[in-house]
């Protein structure tokens, strides 16, 4: 791949002169302190490895007005465009937006992390802006733990409803703060059929998610030695609490569609594309409440995932860099982050009461539900001298509803399948 493949978007270089402007542009509110009367012109290369974030909510535009001397190449992550391609180019981007739990195989995989907080000094930035674990999370998610990119935004869970289905059964409504066991026995009560049309009761979107960023903050991989800790009390809680939703009738291990209609309740992450895809039916009669937490564990969400900022150590303007990253982390931003369904990584209350209002079919919504919990402790990473393996707790749930597994059998051949493949990886690389 060469620079010409990459999608190029310019913000405009003209410069005012100080005799023209009477001084330099006025930070944005909610940046840090730093203006310069003449700021010199830069280009910066900014690559998403997570959608094209940037041409979301007019972001291109804002950052065009907010620093007119900053030419900024995009480019998003596709075929061709993948890290390899970028760096056997000779293309070393200045900023990267990328998942948190991807940051070790990426980022770091390819040299390309660089330790933020000398930029957040010299700036003056104040990182309690982000809600505590959402930043947690953002250093705990490589071995380093150091604080290689800042949160830019987060899924945000609730739990989704279909009112016609209840006012159907003559069943009350979920409400914000209820248990799983609440839940379930909601689900009970609206998993049957009426005539030839069969409702489901519950969905999770999806069970791996709900493990990967579990409400417990347990992690898969022991946290001192190279072997599996799945096989414990915890992630049997994990399974057995989900376990029993998809032994319902008409449970359905598919890929949920609540916008069908046929689903009574959907716990899953709700941003820009789920407001969207939900307002495709025009007779949907939803809401939303808080995810349910466990008996154990009251006013616990799920784990933050989270998305975050990077500089690269390779960039050669990281100052320039620091302060367009600033800027989407700004109060201003993510207060357009948050009216267009965007999930903001700020404990702003201001931020967060703005969530859907550019929304159409977030009116009327209690989209307060998506805030109502912390996120859960984001568990610290392991040695650095461990082994890394993903682990597909995706594949083992379905394995045990399909074949009627015990949570304990289940539990037991998936930590015997992630120590064959810590033994594997550890092979290859000697």
């Amino acid at each position: 791949m060469n620079k010409q493949t990459a999608c190029g978007i310019v913000l405009s270089a003209l410069l005012l002169t100080a005799a023209g402007c009477g001084g330099g542009e006025q930070p944005a509110k909610g940046s840090s302190e730093h203006a310069e009367s003449e700021p010199a012109p830069v280009k910066l290369t900014f690559y998403s490895a997570q959608g094209k974030v940037l041409e979301q909510f007019g972001a291109l535009d804002l950052l065009k007005a907010k620093f007119p001397h900053i030419t900024l190449e995009v480019i998003n992550n596709q075929e061709g465009q993948r890290y390899a391609d970028l760096i056997a180019a000779g293309i070393f981007p200045d900023i990267i937006y990328e998942a948190n739990s991807l940051m070790q195989a990426t980022i770091v995989e390819y040299g390309l992390q660089y330790d933020m907080e000398e930029l957040i000094n010299k700036h003056k930035f104040d990182l309690n802006r982000f809600e505590p674990n959402i930043l947690a999370q953002a250093r705990y998610s490589n071995s380093d733990g150091k604080l290689y990119g800042l949160p830019y935004s987060v899924n945000r869970y609730a739990l989704v409803y279909n009112k016609d289905i209840f006012d159907k059964f003559g069943v009350p409504y979920p409400k914000d703060g209820m248990t799983w066991d609440e839940v379930y026995s909601l689900a009970q009560r609206v998993a049957r059929s009426d005539g030839s049309v069969a409702y489901e009761g519950f969905a999770m979107n999806t069970p791996a998610n709900y493990m990967l960023n579990n409400q417990l903050s347990l992690h898969p991989l022991d946290a001192k030695e190279d072997r599996a800790n799945v096989n414990t009390d915890g992630w049997k809680t994990l399974f057995e609490n989900i376990k029993r939703f998809y032994e319902l009738p008409y449970a359905n291990l598919a890929a949920p569609r609540f916008v069908d209609g046929k689903l009574a309740m959907m716990v899953g992450a709700i941003s820009t594309g789920q407001f969207t895809q939900f307002a495709q039916n025009a007779q949907l009669n939803w809401d939303m409440v808080s995810v349910p937490v466990l008996t154990g564990s009251p006013n616990t969400g799920f784990m933050p995932a989270g998305l975050s900022l990077f500089i690269s150590q390779n960039s050669n303007a990281k100052d320039e860099a620091f302060r367009l990253v600033d800027y989407l982390v700004s109060e201003e931003y993510q207060t357009i982050l948050a009216k267009n369904g965007g999930g903001t990584t700020l404990s702003s209350e201001k931020v967060r009461a703005a969530a859907g209002q550019n929304l159409p079919s977030a009116s009327n919504k209690n989209v307060k539900a998506l805030y109502y919990y912390q996120h859960a402790p984001t568990a610290p990473p392991r040695a650095k001298q461990l082994t890394n393996v993903s682990v597909n707790f995706g594949s083992a749930f379905t394995r045990m509803i399909e074949n009627k597994t015990d949570v304990n059998t289940t539990l037991r051949l998936l930590e015997e399948e992630i120590n064959r493949s810590i033994a594997e990886t550890k092979a290859k690389t000697k």
